[in-house]
Order: C-alpha cells, then sequence, then structure tokens
C-alpha cells in the first residue's frame, strides 16, 4: 500500500470513462477548481485505461465512471486492483453493497416502495403483488442502473408491455416496480448531498412538462433548494446503510404529497453532487479527504 504523508499539495485522480473522458460540466469543473484551493491537483483519468499508473495518485475520486452499469464484475475488480496502490472514495466495499439496489430494503418505510422481479421469476406474480397494493401505474427499472437508464412508466393495465420491458431488465439485472408517484411530475425529486456524513447542500431537479425524468440531459432543471427538517430526518435514515460515513452520498428524496419524504435512492459511487450550487461543499470534501488520507498514514506507519 502506498504510504501518504502530511504535506501542502495532494494530486487525486477523478475517474471517468469512456463516453465522459474529461471534467463534468457543471459538476467536476467545480470541483476541481474548489479543491484547486484547497492545494489539492484534480486530474481525469479513464477508469478502463490500462496505460495508467494509479499508484502516482495520493487518492481516487469514482466520478463519471457511467459506463460500469454493463459491465460490473469488470468495474469493481478495478476498484480492488487500485485500492492495491491507493485509496479509492467512494471504496470498493461500499460500492459493490451500493451498485444494486436491493440496499433500499434496508430502509423499510424511509424508502419507496418497491417489488423486486428476480430473473428468471414470473413478471405476472410481480404485476399482481402490485395490483394488490393497490398501485394503478407503475415505474419499472433496472436494480442495477444509472439514471433513468431502461425506466418505463405505465399502467398496469399495459400489461404486455410491462412484462416485455421485465423480460429485457432480466437480460442482465433484477427488475424493480415501483408505484408512480405522480408528485414527481409536479414537485420533481430533492437531492441531498453528504460529505463526510453531513448535510452540505441540496438540489430540487424537476422534470420538463410532460416528462417524469428529472435529469437534465432530458430537459430537467435544478434549483437549490433549503431542505426542510422533515427531509432531513429521511436522509439520517440512510446512515442504516453504513458503519462509518462514506467520503460523499447523495440521497434522492421524492414527496408522494408536499412535505411527505421518502429515499427513491441513495446513491455512493459516482452521483452528481452539485458542486457548483455550493463552493463550501468541495472546500469541506477536500478537508475530509486529506484527514482520512493522514489517518491512513498514520495507521501504515
Amino acid at each position: 500500500m502506498k504510504q501518504h504523508t502530511s504535506r501542502p499539495n495532494l494530486t487525486v485522480a477523478l475517474a471517468t470513462c469512456a463516453h465522459h473522458p474529461g471534467l463534468c460540466a457543471g459538476d467536476d469543473e467545480a470541483l476541481a477548481e474548489q479543491l484547486a484551493a484547497e492545494g489539492i491537483r484534480a486530474e481525469t483519468a479513464r477508469w478502463d485505461d490500462h496505460n495508467i499508473d494509479w499508484a502516482q495518485y495520493d487518492a481516487v475520486l469514482i466520478r463519471t465512471t457511467w459506463d460500469y452499469t454493463e459491465r460490473v464484475e469488470e468495474f469493481l475488480a478495478w476498484m480492488r486492483r487500485v485500492e492495491a496502490v491507493t485509496p479509492v472514495f467512494n471504496p470498493s466495499a461500499t460500492a459493490e453493497a451500493n451498485l444494486h439496489k436491493s440496499y433500499l430494503k434496508l430502509l423499510g418505510a424511509a424508502a419507496v416502495p418497491t417489488l423486486w422481479a428476480e430473473p428468471g421469476a414470473d413478471a405476472g406474480g410481480v404485476l399482481a403483488a402490485a395490483a394488490a397494493r393497490g398501485w394503478d401505474s407503475v415505474a419499472v427499472k433496472p436494480a442495477v442502473g444509472a439514471g433513468a437508464e431502461d425506466l418505463l412508466i405505465a399502467p398496469l393495465t399495459d400489461a404486455e408491455a410491462l412484462r416485455r420491458h421485465i423480460a429485457g431488465i432480466h437480460q442482465r439485472c433484477a427488475a424493480m416496480v415501483q408505484p408512480l408517484i405522480e408528485g414527481v411530475r409536479e414537485r420533481g425529486e430533492l437531492s441531498v448531498v453528504l460529505i463526510d456524513g453531513e448535510a452540505t447542500h441540496a438540489v430540487r431537479k424537476t422534470p420538463t412538462a410532460g416528462d417524469y425524468r428529472v435529469q437534465i440531459e432530458f430537459g430537467g432543471a435544478y434549483e437549490p433548494e433549503d431542505p426542510a427538517p422533515a427531509a432531513l430526518e429521511i436522509v439520517r435514515a440512510a446512515g442504516a446503510l453504513w458503519d462509518d460515513p462514506p467520503l460523499y452520498a447523495r440521497v434522492d428524496l421524492v414527496e408522494p404529497e408536499p412535505g411527505e419524504y421518502l429515499i427513491i435512492e441513495v446513491e455512493l459511487v459516482e452521483p452528481e453532487l452539485f458542486f457548483p450550487w455550493a463552493a463550501h461543499a468541495g472546500a469541506k470534501l477536500g478537508t475530509a479527504l486529506r484527514r482520512r488520507l493522514a489517518a491512513r498514514s498514520t495507521m501504515g506507519a
């Protein structure tokens, strides 16, 4: 394991992918600027570039590795190889537990109700269970995925389309079936960012008219928001997912009714963290990173 010593300057790699090899405009560009102000140089590096010597970095931050969903085992193996020579944040053990959204089961009533259609199982059984719960329309998506990848929204009466979609997802992973939360169309999602376990800022993501997807690439709009105490209370429920707080996390909330919050996702691998909306968050991340590296160096001494 590479030894780290206390020094004024650090160099970290922001891990990217072939589809997004450079700094992500609007997020990692701001992060790199904020880290530079803390004496931390950030460079982009494609995670699957075999020519990179990862030991040259003081740490690797997983950022825009957004092609891993089709290569999960390869991605995790790469993380473990890198961890043999330099620290990775968040680490592979955290990533492995977070890549499959079955972690939502650990959140109980704090999470959006979810039914699971495992590969090989009859999709009809899950759809019948959804109907028994009184769900009129559902959102179906893969248990391993990013953004709105392979999302289908349909009424339960469109059973054949739902069956086909679930069968397609089963080619690579389990499918998730959740009730359609109409509040998302009007109120979107509230993303609360945590750095070193502390909520630093939040962004409201709302879809364009007629859509359900809140991501900016689908026309969604982002606005900073001070989360209500009820939202922060639900965010604290996410602490059940880790023994020690990760370096960074993002908890996505939906509101079935105004002021009523449920967790729809907890992102610990490569989330967008909205640094342009909170310059202090990058500084806090840099401070927390230095502290963690110093602690590792002391333990290894």
